[in-house]
């Protein structure tokens, strides 16, 4: 097995002479539940807070650094938000914020090591760290989502009219007030639509949207709609 790690802001905790006591374990997130207590009635009823909801929760990173001529860079580069991944899903990686403090104690009188640990509060879905994207021209194509959940797309529609719809997951969306041969971005997670023709700007769309914003689901979805030659679909999957 190899050395156990973890990348912060895009640098690798070993370029900053920080190793880890051991590997940071895999967490699924507990899923975010009300038990409701029922007069009279064993037990408690589960209500859940919505389809996929879960918590965030904390990963403790058990660190170790050798001399301390580089501390302050390393508490500086520890702090803050960002992106985390850790080495035992070396493809995936989460929103996070370190919290609580970042404290170095002398691990042996004899040898300079310092240990501490750091918090990372992470968000409960990962996503990977290469986005999957998918060109399609016609509607009824397949799209594969192979995450553990639903994912709210980034999608790149060129315009063939002044109208377009685009559907996925069991929902449809209508744009209207489009120009043909510009390109949007639809963005479902945000549920905004700008116009990105102009590649020295993103501008606000004069556009209008109606429906629901389309989701992919896990495994096959079928994307349809009309009013474009070509959709640009980052998928963005996610994974508990």
């Amino acid at each position: 097995m190899g050395q156990s790690y973890f990348i912060w802001k895009n640098k690798d905790c070993r370029t900053m002479g920080v190793k880890l006591s051991g590997p940071v374990p895999i967490v699924r997130p507990e899923e975010r539940v009300n038990h409701v207590t029922i007069p009279g009635r064993s037990g408690d009823l589960t209500e859940l807070e919505g389809e996929n909801v879960y918590n965030s929760y904390i990963q403790t990173a058990t660190i170790l650094v050798k001399g301390a001529a580089r501390m302050r860079e390393i508490w500086n580069w520890l702090r803050g938000a960002g992106y985390v991944t850790f080495s035992g899903e070396p493809d995936k990686r989460q929103p996070a914020r370190i919290i609580g403090a970042v404290t170095l104690d002398k691990h042996s009188y004899n040898l300079d090591w310092w240990t501490g640990e750091v918090q990372f509060y992470c968000q409960p879905l990962k996503e990977k760290l290469q986005p999957s994207t998918q060109t399609i021209t016609s509607s009824g194509t397949s799209v594969l989502n192979t995450g553990d959940v639903d994912s709210r797309p980034l999608i790149a529609m060129t315009a063939s009219g002044t109208s377009a719809t685009v559907a996925a997951g069991g929902n449809t969306l209508t744009c209207t007030g489009l120009t043909s041969g510009h390109v949007y971005a639809i963005d479902c997670d945000t549920c905004e639509m700008t116009d990105i023709t102009d590649s020295t700007a993103v501008v606000n769309c004069t556009g209008k949207t109606s429906g629901e914003w389309p989701v992919l689901k896990p495994g096959t979805n079928s994307v349809t709609g009309s009013g474009w030659s070509q959709l640009a679909i980052n998928k963005r999957e996610r994974f508990l």
